[in-house]
């Protein structure tokens, strides 16, 4: 089976890594790219369309797994393209109605003023702060904050100069039409309102199921890298 893992929006497809090895170690031709504006993969105005990027790295019927903004690709891919997705896997997933608390709106202030102030390993690092668990690896804090350092080099030259494209109607007004099977996965140390989120994704989609990884923020894939792993494997076979 052909796989594509979308990564997070703090990340990059270094997110990955022992995903990657543990697929392909069970037979699977694993796809990991680095988004448009994330990593090695730059950006070109004026706009940017993941969908669509997305689709076009695929030959055929595809299991999709996405994790955060990864999450929301994932989703827009299979209600634009359904005959592309196969299987569905959404890590703790964001939609674009996403409802941030106090505190969150706060992180994000806290962020922005970072980087206003060229601050952007200390943005990087409060980002970090925010979104792992507080028991996170060192060796974990150190990959995320290096991920979200290079995001802000491959974003901030472009901050006013590339518009993002998304398909119309969006996913979200059409979750009844998802007939895929579909995991949603999230951590139990993650923002309240994504934990919440998953579980009316888990609710409205058709053919659902919601599983909680305990000890993991919002990245279970460095956080809690073997358990993330073996429900993939179990509800990709």
């Amino acid at each position: 089976m052909t796989i594509l893992l979308l990564h997070a929006g703090i990340a990059d497809r270094r997110m990955w890594g022992q995903q990657v090895e543990a697929l392909e170690a069970a037979g699977h031709r694993v796809l990991a790219p680095d988004l448009p504006g994330f990593g090695d993969n730059a950006l070109t105005p004026p706009t940017v369309d993941y969908v669509e990027f997305a689709a076009g790295l695929l030959d055929g019927a595809t299991a999709v797994v996405g994790c955060s903004f990864g999450g929301r690709v994932a989703l827009e891919l299979a209600a634009a393209k359904p005959k592309l997705v196969t299987k569905l896997v959404l890590v703790a997933p964001g939609l674009a109605s996403t409802k941030w608390s106090k505190e969150a709106q706060a992180g994000f202030a806290e962020e922005e003023a970072l980087i206003e102030s060229g601050e952007l390993t200390g943005a990087a690092e409060q980002q970090a702060r925010m979104w792992l668990a507080p028991d996170a690896a060192a060796d974990v804090r150190e990959l995320t904050v290096a991920m979200t350092v290079r995001s802000y080099d491959q974003q901030l030259p472009f901050e006013d100069g590339v518009r993002a494209v998304w398909p119309e109607p969006s996913a979200e007004t059409r979750l009844a039409e998802l007939d895929v099977p579909i995991l949603l996965v999230v951590g139990d140390a993650d923002l309240p309102e994504l934990r919440a989120l998953a579980e009316r994704l888990a609710r409205e989609l058709p053919n659902a199921g919601l599983e909680t990884i305990e000890g993991a923020g919002h990245l279970p894939s460095l956080e809690r890298p073997d358990e993330l792993n073996r429900l993939l494997l179990e509800f990709l076979q």
